[in-house]
This record gives structure tokens, sequence and C-alpha cells, in this order.
């Protein structure tokens, strides 16, 4: 059963725009980077507090793409 979630539209493009470079779908370029943040998230290396200041600071570089 299919699930769906809403992404901001400048996710979606960056999503679009990646997965095209790397010549996945966007639906495996969403997995590959969830994937990732998990594994960054839960193998306890680095604090939550300085995972938010990296994505904030990410938000705020990219905002203008």
């Amino acid at each position: 059963m299919p699930r769906y979630i809403t992404l901001r539209p400048e996710l979606y493009e960056q999503l679009r725009q990646e997965a095209a470079r790397r010549n996945r779908t966007i639906k495996a370029q969403a997995l590959h980077w969830l994937t990732i943040g998990k594994a960054v998230e839960t193998s306890g290396l680095y604090p939550h507090t300085e995972l938010s200041a990296l994505l904030e600071r990410f938000d705020l570089e990219n905002q203008f793409e």
C-alpha cells in the first residue's frame, strides 16, 4: 500500500536535481537520503544539537538555490 508525504517545494527540487545527477529515480534518491540520515542519527556519533545546527546551516546555505 503506497504512503505519501509532503515535501517543501525547494527540497523536492533538490531531490529531483540530485536524482538526475546520480541517475536515480526521485524515489530512489529520497530513500538514499533517508538511509543516510537514519544511519547518521542512530550512530550515536553526533549529538542531536550538532545535527540540528548542521541542518540549520545547510538550510540557510541552500535557501537561494
